[in-house]
């Protein structure tokens, strides 16, 4: 290497080539060590030697992605070529990959505290989240990180573009240069593919290093996970080679009651009733809230901060499922598990972007089929991922946003994602005013959505700056529109006779590893007239509440789900929550969790002695395996059957 070294020494080009490389290595060490330090409590399972371990193995990855969008500039300006202006290019070309990447890290490092991990499947519908990313993106800190970014690699530009020019007369013979490229285009090849045989780098291979995905949030890094996302996505992934006929027992046996029957095998979920026992006379709201976290709520949590007092008494005189889980990290992911009961896979694409092409389970259709006024209402606005055009075609008769709710009262913020109260009193009208006794309302609350905005002064509970009182005081507006909505269902004569479900769409802010923190989710049944409190322990999802709304209401429609009437309490021990963490899925069970890549099993929880890992490995992948195969082959529905 010492003789290799003399050889090429002085030569130029070369010394700005490895100047850019420096850079571009501190700049994702950098991004390492700022999740490190800023969310600490993400990585408290991993050692400091473990740390430091994926901090290195993470140079891996980090030469691959630099390969892929930096080395073609970089090798192109080492040519034995003098034109300044052909050679300022090559170093702008750099300069600017620097900057994309800079720029493009911060807003990982930005978006982390919503999912914990790098940014991966959400590029694939990136214009879901425009609105959220503007909100971002306008405030000034991050636009002073962009001016200071753009600035240090104009810096960078200047500094080797000037550099080169003092030494533009340097003359060297021309074999070394051939030789010099030569020895470039060897080691790119090597950066970008990343090993000498088989595939090149993908995302699975971040689990060579890494056991966990705290382990792999460090050897990882956002460019490279990103770009092969982009560049394949669901081919990066890892195949379930799970049998498939025995995937399809197993979901089966563990989603379909006794009673239920599949009468079409081609579509092995779909069922229905044996017979219709319709309940003429029960309604169903169903409020989805945004970001509502249990360990918040003093109902479940047990704590006495006052910040829920309207849902602590729903809890008290509900039925709290107290171990509930969310299918995936989003609302969207949460719509599409509530109302349509499916399960979130990493392969296919979300709800009103590409997986609606697939025939769906019509949940409000199915009721307004059986005489009910249905009714999908969102505090964000109509086009806000799409919900409300996806409500239309799941079969709700009227949907409404954000533009159609009228103001009620007078804020001292405008909100990003609408008023609850305002939201709440707008169903209630249109409930009061239905053209059918019988009605299935839905509502998408929004207030507690980030950034937490003030309301009221009388709402601002909580005096401290922090993240959790903000949160709480955001709460405690929310909570108080709800306790408005309950007593206008009092005074305009359906509360009685109205079974509410109240859920979250997804947690927030669960920087830990544990399955069971990240997806844990507030879910209640309330209806004191009709259901006897209780607390149920066994595990539930959002994915359940579609057969359990079909069998509250006694209907024989056909229909698919994922899930199993909440309400059958037979076996509960073979209960279990699919769940969905980016590019890995999971299963979560009474007895214990595990997540997986489906090529390696990734992380394993066990809350009891005799928790089967390889058994709950086994029926993971066959919940994997069918889903798949019949979202994809659309052999999930069938209308008209």
């Amino acid at each position: 290497m010492k003789k290799l070294f003399k050889y090429f020494y002085p030569d130029y080009k070369l010394r700005i080539t490895l100047l850019f490389l420096a850079a571009f290595i501190l700049l994702f060490a950098a991004a390492r060590l700022s999740i490190m330090l800023f969310y600490p409590s993400r990585f408290e399972s991993i050692s400091l030697a473990y740390r430091f371990y994926c901090f290195f193995a993470g140079l891996h990855f980090d030469f691959s992605i630099i390969g892929v969008f930096a080395a073609a500039p970089l090798v192109l300006f080492n040519l034995p070529l003098k034109n300044k202006y052909y050679n300022g290019c090559c170093l702008a070309a750099v300069a600017f990959v620097f900057f994309a990447f800079a720029v493009y890290i911060y807003s990982d490092l930005v978006y982390f505290p919503q999912v914990n991990r790098h940014i991966s499947d959400e590029l694939l519908h990136i214009n879901n989240d425009w609105g959220f990313i503007f909100t971002y993106l306008k405030k000034w800190y991050n636009i002073l990180f962009v001016i200071i970014t753009a600035l240090i690699s104009i810096g960078l530009w200047y500094y080797s573009f000037n550099y080169f020019k003092r030494h533009i007369d340097f003359k060297r013979p021309l074999k070394r240069d051939i030789i010099k490229i030569i020895i470039l285009l060897m080691f790119t090849f090597i950066f970008v593919r990343g090993k000498f045989t088989g595939k090149s780098l993908g995302i699975a291979d971040v689990y060579t290093y890494a056991k966990t995905p705290s382990q792999a949030v460090l050897s990882g890094n956002a460019p490279f996970i990103g770009f092969h996302i982009l560049r394949k996505g669901s081919a990066s992934l890892p195949s379930n080679t799970y049998p498939l006929d025995k995937a399809i027992k197993t979901v089966q046996d563990t989603f379909i009651k006794p009673e239920e029957t599949v009468f079409d095998y081609a579509y092995p979920l779909m069922r229905r009733p044996a017979q219709e026992t319709q309940q003429k006379d029960i309604n169903f709201v169903i409020v989805m809230f945004e970001g509502w976290i249990p360990a918040y709520i003093d109902g479940i949590s047990g704590q006495k901060t006052g910040a829920t007092p309207n849902f602590d008494n729903i809890i008290k005189n509900g039925v709290l499922f107290k171990n509930a889980y969310a299918a995936g990290a989003r609302s969207i992911l949460g719509f599409s598990s509530i109302f349509a009961s499916l399960p979130v896979l990493p392969d296919l694409p979300v709800l009103g972007y590409g997986l609606e092409l697939t025939e769906l389970s019509p949940l409000f259709g199915n009721f307004a089929q059986k005489g009910y006024y249905t009714l999908y209402a969102q505090t964000s606005l109509r086009h806000s991922f799409k919900m409300c055009a996806l409500a239309e075609y799941l079969g709700a008769q009227e949907t409404y946003g954000w533009e159609d709710i009228p103001m009620l009262l007078e804020y001292e913020q405008k909100p990003y994602y609408g008023y609850d109260y305002e939201g709440y009193m707008f169903v209630a009208d249109k409930i009061k005013n239905r053209p059918e006794k019988n009605f299935l309302a839905a509502f998408f609350t929004g207030t507690t959505h980030e950034p937490f905005i003030r309301t009221q002064e009388r709402f601002h509970k909580f005096k401290g700056k922090t993240w959790a009182d903000r949160y709480r005081n955001s709460l405690y507006y929310s909570d108080w529109a709800l306790g408005h909505f309950l007593e206008r269902a009092k005074k305009d004569g359906w509360f009685d006779n109205t079974v509410f479900i109240f859920v979250s769409d997804h947690s927030l802010k669960e920087k830990r590893d544990s399955l069971y923190e990240k997806f844990h989710i507030p879910l209640v049944i309330y209806a004191p007239k009709i259901l006897k409190p209780q607390v149920i322990n066994y595990v539930a999802s959002q994915i359940d509440i579609a057969p359990t709304l079909y069998a509250l209401a006694g209907l024989d429609n056909s229909y698919t789900a994922f899930g199993r009437d909440l309400f059958d309490g037979r076996n509960p021990q073979n209960r279990a929550a699919f769940v969905t963490e980016g590019i890995n899925i999971g299963l979560i069970t009474q007895k214990g969790a595990i997540r997986h890549s489906r090529k390696d099993m990734l992380s394993s929880e066990k809350r009891s002695e005799d928790f089967d890992e390889a058994q709950t490995q086994e029926k993971l992948l066959a919940f994997d395996k069918a889903a798949l195969n019949l979202i994809s082959s659309n052999k999930w529905f069938k209308n008209g059957k």
